[in-house]
């Protein structure tokens, strides 16, 4: 479905991002000039059978979300409908989402921490105390602004992208920051909340999430193991009771956790008053983002300019999948004739691999690349995406030309699966069912469910089931 040039009455600028259900559009209100963010639902991807429930869950959804005037909430303007999507517009937010700072390794100072889980804790108190509860908190739903101020978005609208079901028992939510009612289907309440804010808490001490695995890993060390505390592994310097803080947070019963947000937040402030004066701990309402230390990118001496063009050359004979393998072989060395030598074994026909290496200036990859073939007693190797596949293992088709793909097998898309229920829950099921029926190879199946994930978490799953960039 193409991109529309206008919702109701607004005009699509942009695509933000793309989800499993829909797309989020920047675009412009020209009635009071004023730029918004509108999160669409494709109507033909709801189950028909349930479309007039699911429809009405998600404008009741975005009426709920929309009493929520609060300075940490996105806030929600409109619900429209037209004859293919549904779409919510919300204010715009120029920042950056917490997950891409995870990403990049922020160190941030435990005041910044604080700052940022004050600001969760507030959004959640004054969301609960209305009645709304958010169901899926999580860093990629956390964004903070140039300015330092947190935002929550997809406030009492998340589970749209969780589900396409509406049904009593449904796991919502994402696995990693599920509470234990929420992964065994029970009933939940604002106390869930609380615990994914304590997920979020624990990452940000130490890095690394609390729970980690397969679902079914996820799931089980949710409602069955401890972490470790985080004073255990964090690199900072932690307050005595911030350990305590975090198991309360991370209870496996309801009625064992803080019982609401303002407890919560009370104690965390407490814990950060005894480490680092208690005004500061009671000011700290925006983070400092000019004093975030991110962890600098992995030295490179590979230019875009050399990149792109050598991706263009590439192109010619794998088709789009030559970005993909540009990127991953330029990790492994940063001379651009052993660069050319190591994408030429992605060519199948041996005069077409002479003429791509040919396309390096000396002659001496094409040397290299026939030297290696008579080593190999003609037959060559490809190093590939998921390793090195043998000449004789290699069939199929992508539609690209002399492009040799990874065979689709059915191993490989039920292992994927449930890397992808990991980022998109359930709903990663429909996703994976879908795509598989589509794709004709490995690195297909891959790039069709990897553009259901948002940007911030779309790189770590393609690392984690081995198609990384």
């Amino acid at each position: 479905m193409a991109d529309p040039t206008t919702l109701g009455k607004y005009q699509i600028q942009s695509v933000l991002g793309k989800g499993a259900m829909g797309v989020v559009y920047k675009a412009f209100d020209p009635h009071i000039e004023r730029v918004v963010a509108i999160k669409t639902v494709r109507k033909d991807l709801v189950d028909p059978d349930l479309a007039e429930q699911f429809m009405a869950r998600f404008k009741n959804e975005a009426r709920a979300a929309g009493r929520l005037h609060h300075p940490n909430i996105v806030g929600v303007y409109e619900y429209g409908e037209d004859d293919n999507v549904a779409y919510i517009a919300m204010e715009y937010v120029d920042g950056t989402g917490l997950r891409e700072y995870l990403n990049r390794k922020a160190r941030f100072e435990f005041g910044q921490l604080i700052a940022i889980a004050t600001q969760l804790l507030q959004a959640l108190e004054f969301a609960h105390t209305r009645g709304v509860v958010h169901r899926d908190v999580k860093p990629a739903n956390l964004i903070l602004t140039h300015g330092g101020a947190l935002k929550v978005a997809d406030f009492g609208i998340a589970r749209i992208d969780t589900t396409t079901l509406t049904m009593t028992g449904m796991v919502m939510g994402t696995p990693s920051y599920m509470s234990p009612e929420q992964c065994q289907g029970r009933d939940s309440d604002h106390r869930s909340d609380l615990f994914s804010a304590g997920v979020v808490l624990y990452e940000l001490l130490t890095g690394e999430r609390p729970f980690r695995g397969s679902p079914e890993m996820i799931a089980y060390n949710i409602c069955n193991e401890n972490p470790q505390p985080p004073s255990k592994i964090s690199s900072l310097p932690l307050p005595p009771a911030v350990d305590e803080i975090v198991a309360i947070a991370l209870a496996k019963l309801p009625e064992q956790r803080f019982q609401n947000a303002h407890a919560f937040n009370h104690a965390l402030q407490l814990a950060a008053g005894s480490g680092m004066g208690t005004a500061s701990a009671l000011e700290a309402t925006v983070v400092n983002l000019a004093h975030v230390e991110l962890e600098p990118p992995s030295k490179s001496e590979w230019d875009d300019t050399t990149l792109v063009t050598v991706e263009r050359n590439l192109a010619r004979y794998v088709g789009p999948m030559a970005k993909l393998l540009v990127r991953k072989a330029a990790t492994q060395t940063h001379d651009v004739n052993e660069l050319y030598k190591l994408l030429a074994t992605n060519i199948n026909d041996q005069n077409e691999r002479q003429r791509f290496v040919s396309m390096m200036s000396g002659g001496s990859i094409s040397q290299a690349v026939q030297t290696d073939e008579r080593n190999s007693g003609g037959a060559g190797t490809r190093s590939n995406v998921r390793g090195t596949v043998p000449q004789s293992e290699r069939s199929g088709s992508t539609g690209t030309r002399n492009m040799a793909p990874i065979p689709l097998e059915q191993a490989f898309v039920q292992e994927t699966t449930q890397r992808l229920m990991v980022y998109l829950g359930p709903i990663g099921r429909v996703v994976a069912r879908r795509a598989a029926e589509q794709a004709r190879s490995q690195q297909e199946f891959v790039e069709l469910v990897a553009g259901h994930i948002g940007t911030q978490e779309r790189g770590a799953f393609l690392r984690e089931v081995g198609f990384d960039r």
